[in-house]
């Protein structure tokens, strides 16, 4: 079972045993090796010759967070008492990056423990590291958890496991959201089954992409977690293929239905507080579409063939009903669209809704009022956009 390979440069794993204060020794390496450490379960093992024995401790702390993270992520208990996973410690001090992985067999041809190699800890890659933990942890999990029936576990896509690592990591999801919305909104995806199939060329060459996927597949709201439905077949010896990733998602292999459910998911997405108190250009480039008000919704055609009324535009409906009444709607759509994000966007929304409100009273000493509070939603809703425009990203603790 292979999970293919990723090579990313990144600070050595010298860097993190140094802060948390750990002692590196220079010295040659001793013949005499050390004791072995194991985590409280004794899944995870680490091994070193006694000149490397400092480094067992910080490098089991690594991998125990490691797997911890990737739990929460995936929402899956991962271990298996069948297969151990063993971190060796290699002697040398030459600036090899490398981290090598394998897998020893049994005499029946099982595995037995996933292996991970660090020639050179000081210099380590650490997120290769990482990524060796979670596919050894992973792998284990799998291994484990077929039962013989299906026959020998397949391989799960490349993209998905570079997906699953990078959801672990909370703080890109908001801007993997919006970059997937963004190709979505934009039609530059293609189809869900596309998406999903094992070679997915949109997932290997976007990481939001693969990442967005694998919080589609995990999410409970559309899927009863999909993922692990998923990752128990392939461990048992299905092929990954994207009809059954359909008939995991909606309960039917019907490519059209699948699409529809990847629609409604990223349509409910983009309506979600990924981080809150944050404001993103993504996130700021979907509150702009509410901005429109549709009279073709309470029956009246004055858009001329267009979808929607800009705000400027409506004002010249002010006297009719039916138009205040979908000002007055859309009022309260655009506050509760800015809930949850910085300060900035809320006060933004605020000031539009004010607008429609006041547009909405009707009130005939009140019409004078209204060009100069959309003036002032206009300016506030430009400085916002040129902020974001510019990559910054605006954060409101108190939005917590």
């Amino acid at each position: 079972m292979s999970f293919g390979k990723k090579s990313i440069v990144v600070p050595p794993l010298c860097a993190w045993f140094l802060a948390l204060g750990v002692g590196l020794s220079a010295s040659p390496a001793a013949a005499r090796s050390a004791a072995p450490i194991s985590s409280q379960d004794g899944a995870i093992t680490v091994m070193a010759q006694e000149e490397q024995a400092g480094y067992r401790a910080p490098i089991l702390v690594f991998a125990e967070r490691t797997r911890e993270s990737l739990q929460r992520a995936i929402r899956l208990k991962l271990g298996s008492p069948n297969v151990l996973i063993e971190v060796v410690v290699g002697g040398r001090r030459d600036g090899d990056t490398r981290v090598v992985t394998s897998q020893v067999r049994g005499a029946n041809g099982t595995v037995v423990r996933e292996r991970i190699e660090l020639p050179d800890p000081e210099a380590a890659d650490l997120v290769l590291f990482r990524r060796a933990v979670c596919v050894a942890v992973l792998r284990a999990w799998m291994t484990g958890t077929n039962d013989g029936s299906g026959g020998v576990a397949k391989e799960l896509p490349v993209w998905l496991v570079g997906g699953m690592l990078r959801y672990m990591d909370r703080e890109t999801r908001q801007a993997d959201t919006d970059r997937m919305l963004l190709l979505w909104s934009n039609a530059c995806l293609p189809t869900a089954s596309e998406l999903v199939a094992f070679d997915s060329w949109a997932a290997m060459r976007e990481p939001a992409v693969a990442a967005t996927l694998v919080g589609w597949l995990l999410d409970r709201r559309t899927s009863g977690n999909a993922f692990e439905t998923l990752l128990r077949k392939t461990a048992s010896g299905s092929e990954w293929r994207a009809d059954r990733v359909a008939a995991a998602v909606t309960g039917c292999a019907d490519a059209a239905a699948f699409d529809e459910a990847l629609d409604r998911w990223l349509l409910d997405e983009g309506r979600q507080v990924i981080q809150a108190g944050v404001t993103t250009d993504g996130v700021v480039r979907r509150f702009r579409a509410h901005l429109l008000l549709y009279p073709a919704d309470c029956g009246k055609n004055i858009t001329a063939g267009r979808a929607g009324l800009t705000f400027e535009e409506a004002l010249a409906f002010v006297d009719d009903p039916a138009v205040r009444h979908l000002a007055f709607a859309r009022a309260a759509a655009i506050r509760l669209a800015a809930v949850g994000h910085d300060g900035m966007l809320l006060a933004v929304s605020d000031a539009y809704a004010r607008f429609l409100e006041t547009f909405a009273r009707g009130k005939k000493r009140q019409k004078a009022d209204l060009p100069r509070l959309l003036r002032e939603a206009d300016d506030k809703r430009r400085e916002l956009e040129r902020k974001t425009a510019r990559g910054e990203v605006l954060y409101s603790p108190a939005a917590e």
